[in-house]
């Protein structure tokens, strides 16, 4: 109800203006899977079928889409899956299991893809066809859809932003590369790009010809969503299909109405128009998803490569101390550029009411899942971040820290091999003595008799708890990150007429449009 109120209120005020757009025909390339059959896991493979089935449920699977995906058309094993066995083991086993840190009710096994109606594999050259392919069947007014669902590699070298698409063979594609087999698209067309590899973010720099900033913006119109900061790993590449926890799940979900594992989607409509814009898909994700991503858009890095916030650093690294995010003691150089421009000041309401529908979605429901206030300064959430992040580190340190009992652990494996040395490789188990049905009881009786055995179990115990904290004081970081950045975007947005010249101003309001397309809009 909160956002309701903000969105009206933004609305009356006149700072949000609807945005309605439609493209001739919609094309679609997905660039999917992993690097070896070892890289290659389900989730991937699930993805491109989600995927496919949403474009058969907007009507649009009879568009040109071409699909490359793993080791393409070999008939060799290329896919991980996890298999998860039925039976649960013998209590001797699980109690074997727990002391060597060995899974007990699940294998990895390897069989062909099942993807249907690929085009190739996820090699540079089979890409590269497909795009020229596509390319030219493009015309003016026609967008082409990327979908990547891969893994990807970090940047190496001075550019910080030229990450990779890691394609079969261990062989990457950069994203300088990338981009410059785009600038030979159409002028007149419009690419949207969805990303959820490792380091994705980098990809964000496509909207610059061969993705240098200092060459300009691209010819075409180019906006993208992508799961993942340009420094940073992304969720996701599951050898099991039950576990959805990725940015692309969330993002076509959002169209569909249900994850991929079927979890209801809830409100994605962030202005109430009937209909699910790209960005609002984007919104939903970044909200709904409980992973370490901190998802970002093309026009965010258009914002915070051209726009600035007065007395505020904007690079995602060093923040202003509590009283600079006030306002109050920040110093500005230049008095008469600096008069225009607005300050990350007020309250998370004030600040959300001047967003666009989806950032203020965002905003309010992102505030509520940390507990602050819509009423609370800025100031103080900057304060609450400081303190969550001392938190975070704190839990890390003691989450590598080896509890007590750890040591025990050890000293009972080494007694346990000296007892029962046919026990010390466990793909042998199977056909240890001691192991057998009838002799499972004696075993365990003999096993806990052990010196230090009990504090095995405890310490095995302490270590999941201590691992399940610094998970949770992560993911409350990475909400506040997210939190940030969108706050630190509607002021961006806000400054960036007073402080770019007019080719930014115009591109940036493009791919603003762009990304508030609707999927399969006619």
């Amino acid at each position: 109800m909160r956002c309701l109120k903000l969105l009206m209120i933004a609305l009356i005020a006149g700072q949000i203006i609807p945005i309605s757009v439609g493209f001739s025909r919609d094309f679609f390339l997905t660039i999917a899977g992993g690097y070896s059959p070892q890289g290659n896991q389900a989730s991937l493979e699930a993805n491109v079928l989600f995927f496919q089935r949403l474009l058969s449920t907007k009507q649009l699977s009879n568009a040109t889409y071409k699909i490359y995906f793993a080791d393409g058309f070999d008939g060799g094993h290329d896919l991980q899956v996890l298999r998860r066995k039925e039976d649960k083991p013998a209590p001797a086993i699980k109690a074997l299991s727990d002391i060597f840190r060995l899974p007990t009710n699940q294998e990895l096994v390897y069989r062909n893809h099942q993807v249907p109606n690929i085009s190739g594999g996820i090699r540079s050259s089979d890409i590269r066809e497909g795009l020229k392919s596509i390319g030219a069947q493009l015309r003016g007014g026609d967008r082409l859809f990327i979908y990547v669902t891969a893994h990807g590699g970090a940047a190496r070298g001075k550019d910080s932003v030229n990450t990779s698409i890691t394609c079969w063979g261990n062989k990457p594609l950069l994203m300088t590369e990338f981009s410059s087999w785009l600038d030979e698209l159409p002028k007149e067309i419009t690419v949207v790009s969805v990303m959820a590899q490792c380091y994705c973010g980098g990809f964000a720099n496509t909207i610059f010809e061969a993705g240098d900033e200092g060459e300009g913006f691209a010819d075409n119109v180019r906006c993208g969503f992508f799961a993942q900061q340009a420094d940073l790993p992304a969720a996701g590449c599951r050898p099991d299909v039950e576990n959805d926890e990725e940015y692309s799940s969330y993002f076509w979900g959002a169209f569909l109405g249900e994850s991929r594992t079927g979890k209801k989607v809830g409100t994605v409509d962030c202005n109430n128009d009937g209909r699910v814009s790209l960005a609002e898909a984007h919104a939903y994700a970044v909200l709904a998803s409980e992973t370490t991503d901190i998802p970002l858009r093309s026009s965010e890095t258009i914002l915070r490569k051209f726009s600035r916030i007065a007395g505020y650093e904007v690079d995602g690294k060093s923040r202003p101390s509590s009283d600079d995010a006030s306002g109050e003691s920040a110093e500005v150089t230049k008095d008469d550029e600096s008069s225009k421009l607005a300050y990350l000041t007020g309250t998370v309401y004030e600040i959300a009411a001047r967003g666009q529908p989806e950032e203020t979605r965002m905003i309010v429901g992102l505030a509520e899942k940390l507990d602050i206030p819509v009423s609370m300064d800025v100031g103080d959430v900057m304060k609450r971040y400081e303190v969550q992040r001392d938190e975070f580190r704190s839990s890390r340190f003691s989450g590598s820290r080896r509890p007590r009992g750890m040591s025990a652990r050890r000293k009972v494996q080494t007694a346990v091999i000296e007892k029962w040395p046919e026990l010390e490789d466990p793909k042998k188990w199977s056909n240890a003595e001691v192991l057998k049905t009838e002799n499972q009881a004696a075993f365990l009786v003999e096993l806990e008799q052990i010196d230090g055995y009990a504090d095995s179990l405890k310490s095995v115990e302490d270590r999941a708890k201590a691992r399940e904290a610094s998970v949770t004081a992560e993911l409350k970081q990475v909400k506040f990150r997210r939190l940030i950045q969108q706050l630190e975007n509607v002021v961006l947005a806000q400054n960036i007429a007073a402080v770019a010249d007019d080719e930014v101003i115009q591109r940036y309001r493009k791919v603003v449009v762009a990304e508030e397309g609707l999927l399969g809009s006619k």
